[in-house]
């Protein structure tokens, strides 16, 4: 669905294709690929971001993944008196339990009012993240939280997937429109990994229900009994959360 939503806005993607050399060539840029050559009038290069953790390196302080300062549960580092919160600093997987870096704001604020309370003599931990996140690409939102397939087998678990498609609102509701769920379990305990949703409405703040019930470690099973909200402009009666528990439950 992100795919098409790209075409249909004149966006072409060309996946796989190494950059080899960038230059100009009279008033238009030139990239060039491994197989390919694109021309344009500007070049946007999107290499992600890292943590800026050089100074706590070379302090001797610990580091975690992707070399982000690593933190305990109250954000203390490996220095009995040095906190670290915001991008810069690690955290706590909520499904896992293992150490991540997803640079969140959430987090960052989370982070810094807990280290503002450490040093005010309250003593503070975080639960960890879920990596909820989203975002809109056009007309579609895009989102979100904890684990997908595949990162559920890199983090050592025995998942199962669907992928359904619902309504954003009562069928016969004005507006109403798709939302696709791709929903993760664990076929050993059952519990529920993570969830990503796409659609043009009602995506943004859905995804906030699968976050809590990670953060609360809900089963597939318990979170397909959560009484949620219907009323025909704002969702079906089967809201599409809970029909891709039930559909998952066949697969568990």
């Amino acid at each position: 669905m992100v795919r098409t939503e790209l075409a249909e806005n004149g966006v072409s993607l060309y996946p796989g294709n190494a950059v080899t050399r960038v230059e100009k060539k009279d008033a238009t840029l030139r990239v060039d690929c491994e197989e390919m050559s694109l021309e344009g009038e500007m070049v946007l290069v999107s290499i992600g971001v890292r943590p800026n953790s050089r100074i706590a390196e070379k302090a001797g302080i610990a580091l975690g993944p992707e070399k982000a300062i690593a933190v305990d549960r109250s954000l203390l580092t490996s220095h009995k008196n040095i906190y670290a919160a915001g991008d810069c600093a690690d955290a706590y997987h909520v499904v896992t339990g293992e150490k991540t870096w997803i640079p969140l704001a959430l987090r960052a604020n989370r982070g810094g009012w807990a280290v503002a309370d450490h040093v005010m003599g309250k003593k503070v931990t975080l639960q960890g993240i879920a990596g909820t996140a989203v975002f809109k690409v056009f007309g579609l939102q895009v989102a979100g939280t904890g684990l997908n397939g595949e990162e559920a087998v890199n983090a050592g678990f025995d998942p199962a997937e669907v992928t359904i498609k619902g309504r954003s609102r009562a069928h016969a509701h004005p507006g109403s429109c798709t939302i696709a769920v791709n929903m993760v379990g664990d076929r050993q305990t059952g519990r529920l990994l993570g969830v990503q949703m796409v659609g043009q409405e009602g995506v943004a703040h859905r995804i906030n229900a699968p976050a809590v019930a990670l953060h609360a470690g809900m089963t597939v099973e318990a979170f397909g009994q959560c009484d949620l909200a219907y009323a025909p402009p704002f969702s079906p009666v089967w809201d599409p959360m809970l029909t891709a528990a039930n559909q998952l439950l066949k697969k568990l």
